[in-house]
């Protein structure tokens, strides 16, 4: 592993505001779920057949649900953050849950992956880079930020039904605006969509009123800890993920989840290159890759 010291440095991509979610500082024992449970602005539309179907489903494997939502766990406080830089609701963070799993190296049988499910010309479309070797769309950072600006777009496009938005993001835009003019109703609850869009839209809201109160529900959720998981480390040369997980100490699977839109393995070259590390290593990981020299006033 080659690397220039000067070319090494920790950015801190895990909030975009330093006075976001202040509360997390003054309650330490806070869980993420608590904060993003916060920033909920929809009607979960209990009171409807498709949200009580859609809960009974999640309620009936409880051991699938708390796989889903502990896979959530190295992404999960970032996707809130943005979601709530953005003054999006916090529902949209559970997005990858329905589409993924949170699973970045998820891939559809259409060609859409990674944990927003982004086909590739929509991904560059978003600037999201797909090329040999490299996937963006497994990007935790690239890929959140990039479908959180098309959710923007499509809140805005839609005039704040977000039942219509979510919706869209699931089947396109097109077929939901033809659906409109064709009925005349913008209730997403009135309109036919395609099935899977159908289902799609209760899903999330069912997820996300099971989030918002598991008591009620019955469930346990993971305890995941309302605090930053990983920090990027710009690199201007080739890294080798497996080399750096036996140099510094960490999971070499940790280091895959967190990094796998590298597809050989390693971080190449590049003045926009980052590797994702877990915050709690990223001193070790700068020290493997060597230190920048201090500098002189």
């Amino acid at each position: 592993m080659v690397m220039d010291p000067r070319n090494t440095t920790i950015m801190d991509i895990t909030s975009t505001n330093t006075n976001i979610d202040e509360s997390a500082a003054s309650n330490p024992d806070e869980t993420v779920w608590d904060s993003l449970s916060r920033e909920f602005k929809l009607d979960h539309k209990v009171q409807t057949a498709q949200v009580q179907a859609e809960i009974r489903k999640l309620l009936a494997d409880q051991n699938k649900l708390y796989q889903i939502l502990t896979a959530a766990a190295p992404y999960i406080y970032f996707i809130q953050q943005q979601t709530q830089a953005r003054g999006l609701p916090g529902e949209l963070a559970l997005i990858p849950f329905i589409e993924s799993e949170f699973n970045p190296n998820d891939h559809s049988n259409k060609g859409a992956t990674g944990l927003w499910q982004l086909m590739s010309g929509t991904a560059r479309e978003l600037g999201v880079k797909v090329k040999a070797g490299y996937d963006g769309r497994r990007n935790v950072v690239a890929s959140t930020k990039a479908a959180l600006a098309y959710f923007k777009d499509l809140g805005n496009n839609f005039n704040g039904n977000w039942y219509l938005a979510i919706a869209a993001y699931n089947c396109g835009q097109v077929k939901v605006e033809s659906a409109v003019r064709r009925t005349g109703s913008k209730s997403f609850w009135n309109l036919p969509l395609p099935k899977e869009t159908k289902y799609y839209v209760p899903k999330l809201l069912a997820v996300a009123e099971i989030v918002e109160n598991p008591q009620k529900y019955g469930v346990a959720l993971p305890a995941i800890t309302n605090q930053p998981y990983f920090t990027a480390v710009k690199v201007d040369k080739a890294v080798n993920l497996t080399k750096l997980a036996k140099s510094s100490g960490i999971n070499i699977k940790t280091l895959n989840t967190l990094n796998p839109d590298y597809k050989q393995g390693t971080v190449p070259k590049g003045k926009d290159s980052t590797l994702l590390v877990p915050i709690k290593k990223a001193s070790v990981v700068q020290a493997q890759l060597g230190k920048p020299k201090a500098q002189t006033a």
